[in-house]
């Protein structure tokens, strides 16, 4: 056991949980408890020499695991439960009982589609049958014939769920999919959806799969509807972490094809489940949400010109960060960063969203998404033309053209406004001439949505920053009209 374990175990209790097992552990013996009582009130740096004592803490350790799993209500503990129950019978040479046992428990893994288990469910009903006079050859080759059904159907879907984990690191890696990225490479992930034909979570897989490929590519039209079809098939067969990993990737596409409103309401939905309990008591879960809430309802109130909400909002997410600290994952506080600076460039604090793109780009290189330093070189250019200041911005639009140059992205739309800035630096009508070269960009590096406005979650803060600055009025007023009045 790391060293750290009882502590970080102790640390996830809820409520609830603490309470259960405070009662049992005092009810042992007064030197567990007070063992117990010490790591939990420890403090991060405290040395408490009196608590270390491997086998002490090894007990407390097993004990708290033992009382969690006892509690734990998920249709694999349910399924496994019946597994262990099964065993125990067989083992005393109830062999009816356990036969019985074993039914009730693939009853439950079919319904709930658990290959996994359903393979040692059969296996033991094989072991069973052996030992009940009624248990007939023919039994034994329909249970042989339905075992090979169910390797068949396991197969398909850890194939599906192995190619949704491997996007899913892909999409960590590079993010969106550069413009002349290797087709041969990702085209395992153009996938065909037979469904009906597949098992009901291999389809679920196949399409969380191929909504991250639309995704990458930006054919985020395509990615909706496959996200939306996913939250609308969910059923018994999907467990509640994939219902929340469903909803979870919705949000994306939601927020990607502007839609604010239904993003709100669906995270709303998921806050009140997982307070209920809905999903359990996970704190991975509960910083899971805290995550995608921070980045999804800024970028949601900054594109609805909300400039109350979004003030809300970044007090909320500034303090969530200090209380989750470490955490977050470096790939997750660069998001959140990522979403900060732009909210409080939308609220014309210039300052405080320079605080975070400095952040963003003095993260190291190794650590950080390709697509988030791109995108923070991006609004570090806008914010330079907000001083009057033509020797630096010259510097800053130089070494930003020659890190697109050198990064062969010359095809970029970043490279495209960082070149048109660079060209019209000295005129007059440096943002009307700027804009008119974005604007003819749209259709190559924006998507339209379904009211035939161009929009894209990366640049469209670049088109809207140009047309405050052509027209002399805030951001927020400016997003504000484009969102409500169809700019």
């Amino acid at each position: 056991m790391p060293d750290k374990s009882i502590e970080k175990l102790i640390k996830s209790l809820k409520k609830g949980e603490l309470k259960a097992f405070t009662s049992k552990v005092k009810s042992k013996s007064p030197e567990y408890y007070n063992l117990f009582l010490q790591l939990k009130k420890k403090k991060k740096d405290d040395n408490i020499t009196n608590i270390k004592n491997a086998q002490q803490r090894k007990y407390l350790y097993d004990s708290l695991l033992e009382s969690l799993n006892s509690n734990t209500n998920t249709i694999d503990a349910k399924i496994l439960k019946k597994l262990l129950n099964t065993e125990t019978l067989f083992k005393r040479q109830l062999t009816k009982e356990a036969w019985k046992e074993a039914q009730k428990a693939q009853k439950l893994a079919q319904k709930h589609e658990r290959f996994g288990l359903l393979i040692q469910i059969l296996e033991w009903k094989k072991n069973i049958g052996f030992y009940l006079d009624e248990f007939t050859r023919q039994d034994y080759l329909k249970l042989l014939d339905f075992e090979e059904q169910i390797i068949h159907l396991q197969s398909a879907y850890l194939q599906a769920k192995n190619l949704y984990m491997e996007i899913l690191g892909l999409k960590k890696e590079i993010g969106y999919l550069p413009l002349h990225y290797d087709k041969k490479k990702f085209s395992k992930f153009n996938l065909t959806i037979h469904v009906g034909e597949e098992s009901k979570r291999t389809v679920f897989y196949l399409r969380m799969t191929k909504a991250i490929y639309y995704w990458m590519l930006k054919d985020h039209q395509n990615e909706y509807q496959l996200t939306k079809e996913n939250i609308q098939a969910i059923d018994l067969t999907v467990d509640r972490t994939e219902y929340l990993m469903a909803y979870l990737e919705h949000l994306t596409s939601c927020v990607c094809n502007a839609q604010f409103n239904e993003l709100i309401d669906v995270l709303s939905n998921l806050k009140e489940k997982y307070i209920k309990g809905y999903f359990g008591f996970n704190v991975n879960l509960e910083l899971k949400l805290f995550y995608y809430a921070s980045n999804y309802e800024l970028m949601s109130y900054a594109f609805m010109g909300d400039a109350e909400k979004l003030k809300m909002k970044i007090d909320e997410v500034e303090k969530g960060i200090k209380y989750w600290d470490k955490n977050l994952s470096k790939e997750m506080i660069v998001v959140v960063y990522t979403a900060l600076k732009m909210a409080w460039f939308f609220l014309g604090n210039i300052k405080k969203s320079k605080f975070y793109i400095n952040k963003i780009l003095n993260e190291s290189v190794k650590d950080v998404r390709k697509d988030a330093i791109e995108d923070a070189m991006l609004f570090n250019l806008i914010i330079v033309f907000e001083k009057d200041d033509v020797y630096y911005q010259e510097q800053v639009v130089d070494k930003t053209l020659r890190y697109f140059k050198t990064n062969n992205m010359t095809d970029y739309f970043e490279y495209k406004f960082a070149d048109a800035l660079k060209r019209n630096i000295y005129k007059k009508d440096i943002f009307i001439n700027v804009f008119k070269v974005i604007k003819n960009q749209l259709p190559k590096y924006f998507y339209q949505l379904d009211d035939n406005r161009y929009f894209s979650e990366n640049f469209f803060p670049v088109y809207i920053w140009l047309l405050s600055k052509i027209k002399k009025k805030p951001i927020l007023e400016i997003v504000k009209d484009w969102y409500y009045n169809n700019l």
